[in-house]
């Protein structure tokens, strides 16, 4: 996707990507963030082997502190029972921001009430502030732009209750373990590198890539709080993955590779 925005000339693409494959074939192993990254890989030309490295995330398991929570909700306005929805990342309508906001107006439209933070920033930002309004949805969401403050951010994946990640852009969301880091449930679509390892209505949730299914989960969020807490809990549990032991993980693997390495040299 990105060398295809970045190179209008077509035989430059394909010099571009065989130019990036020969670097790729070139190495002694070859590590992919999900399957659907190496499968992306393999649509490219790629025909060797690949390993699966998962990202891990910094946030250590655990909540904001309740006065942060109440101090966020001060600065916005937002009631301690209102339903907050959340999106954190580029502003960028290749994120398929514009399935949440047809989603978040579906439930609008059946009456729902509810606030939804965007946070990030992007070159799309003002495009989607325009839809946003378009849509009749400006006082229901919240653009902050992006957060640097680490556990400022926690407070945000802390007060909301569902997470909307629908992007079949990114190959591996750290974003999703940050969620589960703070017990928030992330929703998905059923197939995206994103949602690999998460299984409905126990560590995440997982539609087909409709607005209107997306839709219906906000109506069904706006209902039934105790529920995603409930998924959010399941998510922290078994889908968290922090940078340690990610890093561990890669750690011995190098091992592995460096004594295939050596003995292959070895027996040269």
């Amino acid at each position: 996707v990105d060398i295809e925005k970045r190179i209008a000339f077509n035989p430059l693409r394909s010099v571009s990507i065989r130019f990036l494959l020969n670097n790729i074939n070139a190495c002694d192993e070859v590590w992919a963030v999900s399957e659907g990254a190496g499968e992306n890989l393999r649509s490219l030309g790629y025909l060797g082997e690949y390993q699966i490295m998962e990202n891990g995330t910094d946030f250590e398991r655990g909540c904001a502190s309740k006065e942060a929570v109440m101090r966020l909700n001060q600065m916005y306005g937002i009631g301690s029972d209102e339903t907050v929805f959340l999106f954190v990342g580029r502003m960028m309508w290749y994120k398929n921001l514009k399935l949440v906001i047809d989603g978040l107006k579906h439930a609008q439209d059946a009456g729902k009430s509810f606030k939804m933070f965007f946070v990030g920033e992007g070159a799309d930002r003002e495009e989607i502030m325009d839809y946003v309004e378009a849509q009749g949805l400006k006082d229901q969401c919240i653009f902050t732009g992006a957060i640097h403050d680490r556990d400022w951010l926690r407070t945000y994946f802390t007060r909301a209750d569902l997470f909307l990640f629908p992007s079949t852009y990114d190959t591996n969301g750290i974003v999703v373990r940050e969620a589960a880091a703070c017990g928030l449930p992330a929703l998905m679509v059923l197939g995206s590198c994103a949602a690999e390892g998460i299984t409905h209505e126990d560590t995440g949730i997982l539609i087909n890539e409709s607005s209107v299914e997306l839709g219906d989960e906000i109506i069904k969020a706006v209902a039934d709080r105790e529920r995603l807490r409930a998924i959010g809990r399941n998510a922290t549990d078994k889908i968290y993955l922090s940078w340690d032991d990610a890093v561990k993980k890669a750690y011995m693997r190098y091992l592995v590779v460096l004594e295939e390495k050596t003995k292959r040299l070895k027996d040269a």
